[in-house]
C-alpha cells in the first residue's frame, strides 16, 4: 500500500545518537525539535521520522498528517488504533486497552490506525491520527 504524506514538517533531533526512518518522534527539549519517545503510552507525539538523521541537533523531516509506514512492535490487526509501543518508537495495537471495560483510570495516547495487519518488525502504513483517550 502506498504512502500518502499529506504534512511534513522539520525538526532538529535532540538524541545524541540521532533518530531512524519511520519511527515515531515526541516533542523534544525546546520549540522545533524532537526525540524519540521515553517509555510505552508516551506524551507529545508529533509524527512520523521521514528519513533517518544520524546526528543530534540536525534537521529531520517528520510526517504530522497523512498515511504513511510505521514500525511494528508487535501484533495489529487492521483498523486497529495503535500507540507508541517503546522507546525505539515503534508502535503497538492499543485497541484492546481502549474498549476494556471498565478502563479504570488509564489514558491512552493513540497516534492512528493501521491500515493493515502487521506483526513486529513490519513496516505497515497506518492513518496517523493522534488523540487521547481518557478512561478517568
Amino acid at each position: 500500500m502506498a504512502q500518502t504524506l499529506l504534512f511534513e514538517k522539520p525538526f532538529y533531533i535532540d538524541n545524541a545518537g540521532g533518530v531512524g526512518k519511520n519511527v515515531c518522534v515526541v516533542q523534544g527539549a525546546a520549540n522545533g525539535t524532537c526525540k524519540l519517545p521515553t517509555a510505552q503510552n508516551a506524551a507529545g507525539f508529533l509524527g512520523v521520522t521521514i528519513e533517518s538523521q544520524p546526528n543530534q541537533n540536525r534537521g529531520v523531516g517528520v510526517c504530522r498528517l497523512g498515511v504513511f509506514n510505521m514500525l511494528a512492535g508487535g501484533t495489529i490487526a487492521r483498523g486497529d488504533r495503535v500507540g507508541i509501543n517503546s522507546a525505539a518508537g515503534d508502535v503497538r495495537s492499543v485497541e484492546a486497552l481502549i474498549i476494556a471495560s471498565p478502563m479504570g483510570n488509564a489514558v491512552i495516547h493513540v497516534v492512528g490506525r493501521a491500515e493493515v495487519a502487521a506483526v513486529s518488525g513490519d513496516l505497515f502504513p497506518v492513518m496517523i491520527q493522534d488523540y487521547t483517550v481518557n478512561g478517568a
